[in-house]
């Protein structure tokens, strides 16, 4: 009933070149390529539309640094000191907005606020400690920044400016810090936008201007370390002006939905998702591009084949399957999470959601890479099993099935595994999840995840497995969930 051809040929052409890496938003579009590919073969097999022409549309907005941005100190005659586009906004809405004339309150370490409001005021507050200051230790501690910045923010300032360490000549810790925010971050469409006060990191050369010109930060800490200066104040004669917010771009992204509807006229009104993800990373820095023919083309045609297995049947289940390949994965699980708040079938009505999240591979030498990792990738006859505790009885019917096909579950995983994949948006809706993977292997999230490398019987095996359990599952009777399950 599987075909390894099959899988193969699927395989071929979604992990090929031409769809180069199968990610939003790239010059050529290789997502939308697959998701037609998809479409393509859900008609061919007769399946229902769950959106007009397979195609659920999910609004994604990609959102990035807005190059024309400043921090601008200027004088008591409003005369500009400085003007700097080189800021990192650790917090502000997405949203233009632009401050004027700011009285700035310079908090130093921000080792002790004042009881007073900083309402119509920018805080002014130094990274890293006296500690560190005084060592040149160029370090940055996430968590204390992040409690000091929102214990600043409690008090209701229009802006926080956080200020690197004058003696950070290499430029350490602004570096590291634009490396994590300077990449274009994804969100759904659908998300509010709430209001937030800008929390912005600059160079110690704003404080300088703000002190009165080079080397005044510096000097004014040193002093502040052995208790001749004492914080907070206010700064005489300076003042802020800034433009805060992010460029957005709509990108038109899209769930490929299809459905076998049920045979049973009342249970076919409930339905069973079989579900994996179809994008992927896209190109390197090199332009070599990341095919992720196991990340997550493996989970993909294996959906595919079980499409085609259940439209095989002499007998339809008795509830409908939906058939279902999510986007934006990879960028934030973007498409379970909209399918989920617009669900084709309600999830009331959604009995068990199966998803197939890197099906492919078998334990190589090279894959010890992974040993420190609960996922590492098994051996021919082992599988990741991960389920919830909605409807125990799910684990019991994979396990009934994985002894008949000679399959080893591993059931393991650690809890944060739930959050991990698409299943999540499944699970907290209180749905029974079962998520199949073979693991981590040397090739994951490189350019390297290649066809030739795949394990096409140990696909049909994971394929076997799937359709026997979801099977079951969509023949049964009541399915009694547990309500608790979050």
């Amino acid at each position: 009933m599987i075909d390894t051809a099959d899988l193969r040929e699927y395989l071929t052409y979604l992990a090929s070149d031409e769809l180069q890496g199968r990610r939003l938003g790239t010059e050529v579009d290789g997502l939308n390529m697959a998701a037609d590919y998809l479409a393509a073969n859900a008609a061919r097999l007769g399946l229902i539309p769950g959106a007009p022409g397979y195609f659920q549309k999910v609004d994604v907005l990609a959102i990035e640094k807005d190059e024309t941005n400043f921090v601008e100190v200027v004088d008591a005659k409003g005369k500009s000191k400085l003007t700097t586009h080189s800021m990192i906004e650790l917090r502000s809405s997405e949203k233009s907005k632009s401050l004027q004339n700011l009285p700035v309150v310079f908090v130093g370490f921000a080792d002790k606020l004042p009881d007073e409001d900083f309402k119509g005021k920018a805080v002014l507050v130094s990274q890293g400690t006296e500690a560190s200051f005084k060592n040149r230790l160029f370090h940055w501690n996430n968590r204390m920044e992040n409690e000091r910045l929102e214990a600043i923010k409690s008090k209701n300032p229009e802006a926080v400016l956080l200020v690197t360490d004058p003696n950070d000549n290499t430029d350490k810790i602004f570096r590291q810090i634009s490396s994590w925010f300077g990449r274009t971050r994804y969100q759904l469409g659908t998300q509010d936008q709430e209001e937030e006060t800008p929390v912005i990191l600059v160079r110690s050369e704003v404080a300088d201007q703000l002190m009165g010109g080079k080397g005044k930060y510096h000097k004014f800490l040193t002093q502040l370390s052995v208790g001749k200066q004492q914080v907070p104040f206010t700064i005489e004669k300076r003042s802020l002006n800034l433009k805060t917010g992010k460029k957005t771009e709509k990108l038109n992204a899209k769930n490929v939905v299809a459905i076998l509807e049920g045979s049973d006229p009342v249970l076919k009104k409930e339905c069973v998702v079989l579900m994996s993800h179809y994008d992927h990373l896209g190109l390197d820095e090199n332009g070599e591009v990341y095919n992720g023919a196991d990340d997550n083309g493996s989970g993909v045609v294996t959906i595919m084949e079980l499409a085609k297995a259940y439209t095989g049947l002499k007998e339809r289940p008795k509830r409908s399957i939906v058939f279902l390949w999510v986007t934006g994965e990879e960028l934030g699980m973007l498409g379970s999470n909209f399918y989920t708040q617009n669900p084709i079938v309600p999830l009331e009505n959604t009995v068990a959601c199966f998803n197939l999240d890197m099906v492919g591979r078998v334990f190589e030498k090279r894959d010890t890479v992974w040993n420190k990792s609960p996922k590492i990738v098994k051996d021919f006859d082992g599988v990741f099993a991960l389920s919830n505790d909605a409807w125990p009885e799910l684990a019991k019917i994979n396990q009934k099935y994985c002894d008949e096909l000679g399959l080893i579950p591993d059931t393991t995983l650690p809890a944060q595994f739930i959050r991990s994949s698409d299943h999540y948006h499944f699970h907290k809706n209180g749905i029974p999840i079962l998520n199949y993977a073979t693991g981590y292997h040397a090739d994951y999230h490189k350019v390297s995840d290649e066809v030739d490398k795949i394990n096409f019987a140990k696909m049909k095996r994971v394929a076997e497995l799937c359709f026997l359990v979801s099977l079951e599952v969509a023949n049964r009777g009541d399915i009694e969930k547990n309500k608790s399950d979050q």
